[in-house]
């Protein structure tokens, strides 16, 4: 398995492991990024994601 196989399976499943209301809650963020992502080429839609999710991990720490 990859490592991004395996990132994925382990985000997956906290998702799911999350309470109900929480679980929407990112779902729903979820769809909306997809859904702004369908607007913008693959490419650049992937490489703006990757850049806010670094941002976003940078923050937190």
């Amino acid at each position: 398995m990859k490592e991004e196989e395996a990132s994925l399976m382990l985000i997956r499943h906290a998702i799911d492991n999350l309470p109900q209301p929480q679980k929407t809650q990112v779902q729903a963020c979820i769809d909306r990024i997809r859904s702004v992502m369908d607007e913008y080429a693959g490419e650049d839609a992937g490489l703006a994601l990757m850049l806010v999710a670094a941002e976003v991990a940078a923050q937190q720490e």
